[in-house]
């Protein structure tokens, strides 16, 4: 469901994460391949998890985000326990796992570029692209 940016309540005396701290590098994930994982919120609006996927998406100029709602009925050691455990129980890439992710990502750009004779094709179809009678 979403929801308006500007009806989620951040009360920042009762938040872990006071600071958002760099998020350029997640703007441009969420701008390149939008929001994957949705805030989480309790039954009063109240930011419960994603604070700083929150804060790069004002700062992107959305109106709304992609929200889950969690009724927590009031109980802040529930709210605190969220919070935590969405940051303390994710596993972050290994450093052999960033190296599969890189040579992957060469591998798909070497295979959307095409072999030489691939490309010297295209460069080819396109200088007749713009000749009139030919389509």
């Amino acid at each position: 469901m979403k929801k308006a940016i500007s009806e989620i309540v951040v009360e920042e005396g009762a938040r872990i994460r006071k600071d958002a701290g760099d998020i350029a590098a997640l703007e441009k994930s969420i701008a390149n391949v939008g929001l994957l994982n949705p805030v989480v919120l309790d039954e009063n609006n109240r930011l419960v998890a994603g604070y700083r996927r929150l804060v790069a998406c004002r700062n992107l100029g959305w109106q709304e985000i992609e929200v889950t709602v969690v009724p927590f009925g009031g109980d802040v050691l529930k709210l605190l326990d969220a919070e935590a455990d969405e940051n303390l129980f994710r596993k972050d890439f290994t450093p052999a796992e960033i190296i599969a992710i890189e040579k992957r990502r060469e591998e798909i750009n070497r295979q959307r570029r095409g072999t030489l004779l691939q490309r010297f094709w295209r460069w080819l179809k396109g200088l007749f692209a713009g000749t009139p009678g030919q389509k």
